[in-house]
């Protein structure tokens, strides 16, 4: 009965949400870096960038306002936490800027058209709403939400309305995603903001349609999207391979152990095997088997194939 009595109810929601944000944080964040490698297209880094900017955004002008009201009484903690959110502003508008770069690359749509109009829209829209504003209304975080709807709606209509495929499968699971991300800030201009968890459950969504949307691209983009071909000397200049190293690089791709490649090249066992270790860590794989397989795969090959080409470009 006295763990009851210590447990706080009201504020069990939002700590359940704070955790599962965290999880999807975590989740999002493991399927960038677990792609980082065969995802070598720039449009994908853009989405990185966004994803990673937007959860910084999130725990630090939006988490760090809920939990200072939730659990800090003090005069002046309306103004700390909207200071909070004005430091954090730079981060949504950064990653707003990012996903709109990744609609309009995929879909080879002229950026700055796309960023000139977004920006024109969302500010006049704001002027709109502070000539509307009621006192007592949170101006940054719905200034905020207005960019963020717009954006969304951009990215929707660049995304519906270009040629380009952008999935193998569930197109419109991607745009209705990238739609819900942008739509549930239409509910900081009603009266759902005075719920007593609304903040919670807006956290919530917030995280879980804008990962989601990141991971539907991530596994299921075309080839020609996230894994364009490379030369052998495009892919030694991406990694920073040497041109000592790209010998024993070929040697390795071409099947040839150790001491094979020691002996071709007139150095030692230890010098290859050092050379060999530094091309693993500057192209973040553990093994032959894995270095052979990103080479493939960075020049759209497959099976074992891909010899005779690497071995021309020597």
């Amino acid at each position: 009965m006295l763990i009851y009595d210590n447990i706080n109810f009201d504020t069990l929601p939002l700590w359940l949400s704070f955790i599962l944000c965290l999880a999807i944080t975590a989740g999002g964040l493991l399927v960038l870096f677990r792609f980082r490698q065969n995802r070598i297209n720039s449009n994908f880094h853009y989405l990185q960038i966004f994803l990673i900017l937007l959860y910084v955004y999130g725990y630090y002008s939006l988490w760090s306002g809920v939990l200072l009201s939730s659990s800090i009484e003090m005069e002046n903690i309306e103004r700390v936490i909207s200071l909070v959110a004005q430091l954090g502003a730079p981060f949504f508008t950064v990653s707003l800027a990012m996903l709109l770069l990744w609609a309009a690359h995929i879909q080879k749509r002229p950026v700055a058209p796309l960023l000139i109009s977004t920006v024109c829209v969302s500010l006049a829209a704001i002027l709109v709403f502070v000539q509307w504003e009621t006192p007592g209304q949170d101006s940054m975080r719905r200034a905020a939400s207005i960019i963020a709807i717009t954006s969304s709606l951009v990215v929707c209509v660049v995304l519906s309305t270009g040629r380009q495929k952008i999935v193998k499968h569930g197109q419109p699971l991607l745009i209705s995603l990238a739609a819900a991300a942008g739509l549930i800030h239409l509910s900081t201009f009603t009266d759902l903001i005075t719920y007593p968890h609304y903040d919670s459950v807006f956290l919530f969504f917030f995280y879980l349609f804008n990962t989601a949307m990141v991971i539907v691209y991530t596994y299921q983009a075309s080839d020609d999207l996230m894994q364009p071909q490379l030369t052998l000397e495009d892919f030694l200049t991406r990694y920073g391979i040497s041109k000592r190293e790209a010998d024993i690089m070929r040697g390795i791709y071409a099947g040839k152990t150790n001491q094979e490649i020691a002996n071709q090249l007139f150095i030692s066992l230890q010098t290859v095997k050092d050379h060999s270790s530094r091309i693993y860590q500057k192209t973040f794989v553990k093994n032959r088997a894995q270095l052979t397989r990103l080479i493939r795969e960075s020049q759209g090959l497959g099976g074992g194939s891909g010899s005779a080409q690497v071995s021309s470009s020597a």
